[in-house]
């Protein structure tokens, strides 16, 4: 964040906007709770497009803006909702992210979306292993051939005992962290919380999707200050920024209090076991 008198600007690392809580995977320790969520639903572009027409007037800058869900590719809009995010290259400094997880091919229109704009954009394939993530070698055949920028990231599991390869779970919702120093210093190990990075659901910055899933499910309180809400006209865009601001500042949230943090420390288990 750059002061300059009384204006702030708003410069962010990343920031993950979720399309769709459908996924046609179940993974018992998804980092966004998806198969948990009892009314999945998909981002419409309308929604998209005035969700987006706020963030980037609270936002001077993004680094990395991502594409996600849920599997967004179960998103009729997604290709609609991509090119609205593109409208705003000028803002985004890195890159657009997209992350699908390898069970679906990309439709053309969306990958020429990506080809026309490979200098900013980078389709992420999470590979969850053969027997799931099926549409891997196809996938990256393609965005070879158009000479996308993508990324495998692998989750397959073949080796248990692959540390970067695990997943943490965070499925214990209870109180970790008896004090806030306690919970500063874990979170500072927090690669999203360190990261200062933010995710939008239903129309609101969150500091992350956990912290978003304990407020929706009650786990924990929702507090002003610790969420931006986009979608409150009532609130100007001004105090949506110094909300922001306030929440960039903070060493942790109330959720950081609940949580084991996605640190390098963290315990691993298998990735992407599957609810039976």
């Amino acid at each position: 964040m750059i002061g300059s008198g009384k204006i702030m600007r708003t410069d962010i690392k990343r920031t993950a906007l979720n399309i769709s809580t459908y996924c046609n995977l179940k993974c018992k320790h998804c980092l966004a709770f998806i198969p948990y969520y009892k009314n999945p639903r998909n981002m419409s572009y309308e929604e998209a497009r005035k969700i987006l027409g706020v963030y980037f007037q609270v936002v001077d800058s993004v680094e990395h803006f991502t594409v996600t869900g849920g599997e967004p590719l179960l998103n009729a809009d997604a290709e609609n909702i991509l090119r609205e995010v593109f409208k705003y290259l000028d803002q985004i400094t890195g890159s657009v992210d997209f992350v699908t997880n390898g069970t679906m091919e990309i439709p053309n229109t969306i990958l020429d979306l990506f080809e026309e704009n490979k200098d900013k954009s980078k389709i992420v394939l999470s590979n969850y292993g053969d027997n799931l993530s099926t549409k891997i070698e196809s996938v990256s055949t393609k965005l070879k051939q158009r000479n996308i920028n993508y990324r495998v990231s692998e989750f397959s599991g073949k080796d248990k005992e692959l540390y970067y390869g695990g997943w943490i779970d965070f499925t214990d919702h209870s109180l970790k962290w008896q004090t806030e120093i306690e919970r500063d210093n874990n979170a500072q190990g927090c690669v999203h919380r360190a990261g200062k990075y933010f995710v939008i659901n239903d129309g609101e910055i969150h500091c992350c999707s956990r912290s978003f899933w304990r407020i929706k499910n009650g786990i924990i309180p929702k507090i002003e200050g610790e969420y931006v809400p986009l979608m409150d006209d009532s609130i100007s865009i001004e105090e949506k920024r110094r909300i922001l601001l306030e929440m960039y500042g903070k060493k942790s949230s109330t959720s950081c209090a609940h949580c084991v943090g996605l640190r390098n420390d963290a315990p691993r288990i298998t990735p992407a076991q599957q609810i039976k």
